[in-house]
């Protein structure tokens, strides 16, 4: 009976210490992380004209615990996003030999990422962790051109910038949202972005940018 109570006493120790380290592991404290991952990004309110393009983004976040296993973790990264984009001319009957085609292109969009995400922390072992996490997400566009294809390959325009009158704006905002998995010091991470803010802003395209996101990461 008393080897019962001990046994039992040993087991309710460790669970209450592992149930503090999943919570609130006293070990937690601030770090930097390097962060590379694959974007696919598509357009809310894209009018059929608009599609899913690929894209990358490199940066890096600093982690910083608030409370328990809370933490809060803005970061930094430069990204290259892209949209698909398709659009069928209009056929005017009064010009002879005027039929409609179609031309296919795509919306080439370079700049800089700035996430401020609040997450929380699961520490299942000593080296095995999972994070949930979501907070806003500025994005500062600084490059932003279309380049568009005829059917059957014929390049008719490049390089056309967005911004100004054609109504491509600098700043957009998202909702960002996802987990990460942490195993040692590497990271892995799966996540994604609603767009807040519209991308576009003219009477003809209006739509808002999302994305989805794989991230590999290593915390120094």
């Amino acid at each position: 009976m008393k080897k019962t109570l001990i046994l039992a006493a040993l087991l309710a120790g460790s669970l209450t210490a592992g149930a503090q380290t999943l919570f609130d592991n006293e070990n937690n404290h601030a770090y930097f992380g390097a962060r590379i991952g694959l974007d696919v990004t598509s357009a809310s309110d894209g009018h059929g004209i608009y599609s899913n393009g690929a894209g990358f983004h490199v940066g890096a976040v600093y982690n910083i615990p608030l409370y328990m296993n809370f933490y809060f973790e803005p970061g930094v990264s430069i990204f290259y996003n892209t949209f698909g984009q398709q659009v069928t001319t209009a056929w005017n009957e009064d010009v002879p030999g005027d039929v409609p085609f179609t031309v296919d292109g795509s919306i080439r969009n370079f700049g800089f990422r700035v996430p401020f995400n609040l997450g929380f922390r699961f520490d299942l072992t000593d080296e095995i962790g999972v994070s949930l996490y979501t907070g806003p997400v500025l994005n500062y566009s600084i490059t932003a051109k279309e380049h568009w294809d005829k059917v059957g390959g014929e390049e008719i325009m490049d390089g056309g910038s967005l911004f100004g009158y054609r109504g491509f704006k600098h700043f957009d905002l998202q909702w960002d949202f996802g987990v990460g998995l942490s195993y040692q010091k590497y990271y892995l991470s799966v996540g994604g972005a609603v767009g807040v803010t519209k991308v576009f802003d003219n009477p003809v395209i209006d739509f808002r940018r999302n994305n989805f996101t794989i991230a590999l990461g290593y915390n120094f």
